[in-house]
């Protein structure tokens, strides 16, 4: 590996600028890659690696207190486990394939393991805690380290991380070779994406390219355009799938009501394989359109800006 970077007097600013532009894939990046991301897909990383979008800034409360508290979870990994842990100031590079880098949160040595040992240090909510029970890591922060350990040749690596603010887990990590090849091709294959300038792949359904499409696209002309019979046969596919969904959500509120049936006033119901609640909700609604009735100037001193939206609806055209 290679040092391409000292990051000692950056700030903060200085690093995000510099992720911003960096040409090649960083650890977090590798899930987007592999369409393991929640947040961000590969169609909307490719349209930020090719400078057809500005990446969003990374400013939030969640990254300001990891931060400040990674140096306080690298040392209790380092009490923890006894071994000698140390901060990599650095951005690495890998070797041969010079698209792989590497921002790791620091080193460590195993004295029973050859040489040093990748550190990563996360925070997360109280809500995230089932994803770090028992020996589970989320498959994401998997890759990432399997991206580090490939940039670095290093064998192993660790996790520690710290739940809800005051839950410490850690968890050790083996170098695996399959998955390995498996990210370097998947990463390749996407840098050339971006060189060419071409999207090979199909654009998703998740939410961060729903998002990129309105942010795009935000207003719809008064012009028809005519479509291909590729195009055609999408806008069909979704009309059987939405009829299917009407008949499964039809056939759900029927088997609903026929178990509240049975069940009359009781709220909780027990079998062998299942168990069933039916509390009572109450709730309180405001009634804005009475209100903008009994007090319309108050009302419209207090109006939010009227949001817009692209709407979608296929009609099918009599033969």
């Amino acid at each position: 590996m290679k040092r391409i970077l000292d990051k000692r007097k950056m700030t903060e600013a200085d690093w995000q600028e510099y992720r911003a532009k960096q040409k090649g894939v960083g650890g977090s990046e590798v899930s987007s890659i592999l369409d393991i991301n929640k947040y961000k897909s590969k169609f909307v990383l490719w349209t930020e690696k090719t400078g057809a979008v500005e990446p969003e800034p990374v400013d939030n409360e969640f990254v300001e207190w990891g931060n400040i508290l990674e140096p306080s979870i690298r040392k209790k990994f380092a009490e923890a486990t006894g071994f000698k842990t140390t901060k990599c100031n650095f951005v690495l590079q890998h070797d041969t394939y010079t698209f792989m880098i590497a921002n790791i949160d620091g080193e460590f040595k195993d004295p029973s393991r050859k040489g040093k040992g990748v550190l990563e240090i996360k925070t997360t909510s109280e809500w995230n805690k089932g994803e770090w029970e028992g020996d589970h890591v989320p498959v994401a922060y998997m890759a990432q380290m399997q991206h580090y350990l490939a940039v670095t040749g290093y064998e192993y690596g660790a996790f520690a991380c710290l739940v809800g603010g005051n839950k410490y887990r850690q968890f050790f990590v083996d170098r695996d070779e399959e998955a390995i090849e498996l990210i370097i091709n998947a990463e390749k294959e996407f840098m050339e994406a971006v060189e060419a300038n071409n999207y090979p792949w199909s654009i998703g359904g998740s939410a961060s390219e729903a998002s990129w499409l309105a942010k795009q696209y935000p207003n719809a002309i008064e012009e028809e355009m005519s479509i291909p019979p590729s195009i055609e046969q999408l806008a069909l596919e979704y009309t059987e799938i939405q009829d299917g969904m009407k008949e499964l959500k039809a056939r759900a509120e029927e088997i609903k009501n026929q178990i509240k049936f049975e069940a009359k006033e009781f709220g909780v119901l027990r079998g062998n394989q299942v168990k069933i609640y039916m509390p009572t909700i109450n709730k309180t609604l405001f009634d804005g359109k009475q209100f903008a009735q009994d007090h319309a100037e108050l009302y419209n001193e207090y109006k939010t800006k009227i949001s817009s939206y692209r709407d979608f609806k296929v009609k099918l055209l009599e033969a």
